[in-house]
């Protein structure tokens, strides 16, 4: 399963983790409202591919490894053995945070809460600074996490500081939150790493966003890009310049038969062929082009270790806009609830990996799947409409207050996805309200998507008609 986290006011990020070898495959499909103005021509599918999405793995530790290898000094032979180890667990820590930070905003600061946060502080503290990295680089990167992991405690720990429960707790809970505030003060003053963090909010916060992408770095899988089909638009593209001059030739050299004289007319004539070939040639390319190549991904990512570009494996890619109809017949069929329009414009996404045994021998992996909607909130227009309505719905002599109207356009995000050993597959669905100045409302829905049992007991022939409808 998936689990979706909101990345400030644009972004949503879905993560899974990647322990088994095998065939992985996404599907998502974004279905946009009526009043949308998305469409090839506003935002072609190239441009949301490399602006709205970003698909990244990230290395992450084994967690059955033994507890005497992790201390062990030995590894500091294995560069990036300790970036990975360390890094990882930094950001596991951090996403942990994260989630009690999500459970305080739903249930309200509790005592409970407060003990979790302090216990899962303490004990990656002892975990990491127990470690003595030998190597100057692994020491580097060593302050760097220390740092950027007592900020980041320190941030949440204010935060709770400000919320409205924090008064309600008794007396021992405020105060062992601010005896560890006070022991990280300290210890950063005596590890000198205040000079980095003694600064306006604004470059604290920035240099922060930097150690972020230095930690992350030795842990990102490099992903290099290559779009297919350059082959197939350069023969589509020779072929119809041959026609284009084969009939140019034809209609010349009939002319010439019929009237051996220079006439205004066929000047006329051969200037027009020219003005409709470049006036068609390109969308007729592109026309050709991409009903060859229909149901062919359209580009190809090489998935490389950091340091040593070793290619660890290859994924495929498909993106493209297609109407309700053009979509899987099980696509159809389970979102009738909520996209009733064959008109309607939707986003399909589709991602294919292969992970080899030897591969995750050593390491696990983090799929990272970002939607961007920056792009579709610019294409809501902000209006300057108010509603009027007294304050007291009860009482007509009560003061009248003015009410500014937001435009929202409801997105539908569906994900569909297999992990190997499935035979069927699985989805689950978001709603997703979008307002000029961002997301304004994300919520899980019922993907209304059938059971594994369910799956399974369709005859053969309806599975590949379903593979096929894709094509």
């Amino acid at each position: 399963m998936f689990s979706l986290k909101r990345k400030g006011d644009y972004r949503l990020q879905l993560t899974r983790t990647l322990t088994t070898p095998g065939r992985y495959t996404i599907e998502l499909y974004l279905f946009t409202p009526h009043e949308s103005s998305l469409s090839t021509r506003a935002l072609s599918e190239q441009q949301f591919f490399f602006s709205c999405l970003q698909h990244r793995f990230r290395l992450l530790d084994l967690q059955d490894k033994g507890r005497s290898s992790r201390f062990d000094g030995s590894f500091a032979l294995l560069s990036p053995h300790y970036e990975v180890m360390y890094g990882s667990s930094l950001f596991q820590y951090r996403a942990s945070v994260d989630r009690l930070r999500q459970q305080i905003e739903s249930g309200g600061l509790s005592a409970e809460s407060v003990n979790r946060a302090l216990r899962l502080s303490h004990n990656f503290a002892q975990r990491l600074r127990k470690s003595s990295p030998g190597q100057s680089r692994q020491q580097r990167y060593f302050e760097l996490a220390d740092m950027y992991f007592s900020w980041h405690t320190e941030q949440f720990m204010l935060e709770c500081m400000t919320r409205k429960g924090f008064a309600g707790l008794d007396q021992e809970h405020r105060d062992a939150i601010q005896e560890f505030l006070q022991q990280e003060y300290q210890y950063r003053r005596e590890r000198e790493y205040m000079v980095s963090l003694n600064d306006t909010p604004t470059r604290v916060w920035n240099r922060i966003g930097l150690y972020h992408r230095l930690l992350e770095y030795p842990l990102l899988l490099r992903s290099k890009v290559v779009e297919l089909g350059g082959g197939t638009r350069k023969v589509v593209k020779a072929v119809t310049t041959m026609w284009i001059m084969m009939l140019f030739t034809y209609i010349l050299f009939n002319a010439r038969d019929a009237s051996e004289q220079l006439s205004l007319t066929l000047l006329l004539g051969i200037a027009l062929i020219y003005a409709l070939r470049d006036l068609l040639r390109e969308d007729m390319i592109n026309g050709i082009t991409s009903w060859l190549r229909r149901g062919k991904p359209r580009w190809k990512v090489r998935l490389l270790r950091p340091y040593t570009n070793k290619m660890l494996a290859l994924q495929r890619v498909w993106l493209d806009y297609r109407k309700l109809p053009e979509l899987h017949q099980q696509v159809v069929e389970r979102s009738g609830k909520w996209a009733n329009s064959e008109e309607q414009q939707i986003v399909c996404y589709r991602s294919v990996v292969n992970l080899d045994k030897s591969v995750l021998k050593h390491d696990q992996f983090q799929e990272r799947l970002s939607l961007d909607c920056e792009e579709l909130c610019r294409m809501i227009q902000p209006t300057t409409n108010k509603l009027f309505a007294w304050t007291d719905k009860s009482d007509p002599s009560s003061p009248i207050q003015a009410h500014t109207i937001e435009k929202q356009h409801e997105y539908n995000l569906l994900l569909v996805f297999t992990e190997p050993g499935q035979t069927a597959s699985s989805a689950q669905r978001w709603k997703l309200r979008l307002g000029s100045n961002g997301i304004v409302q994300c919520k899980s829905k019922k993907a209304y998507w059938p059971d594994p049992d369910e799956a399974q007991a369709k005859t053969r022939f309806q599975r590949l008609r379903d593979h096929l409808r894709w094509r």
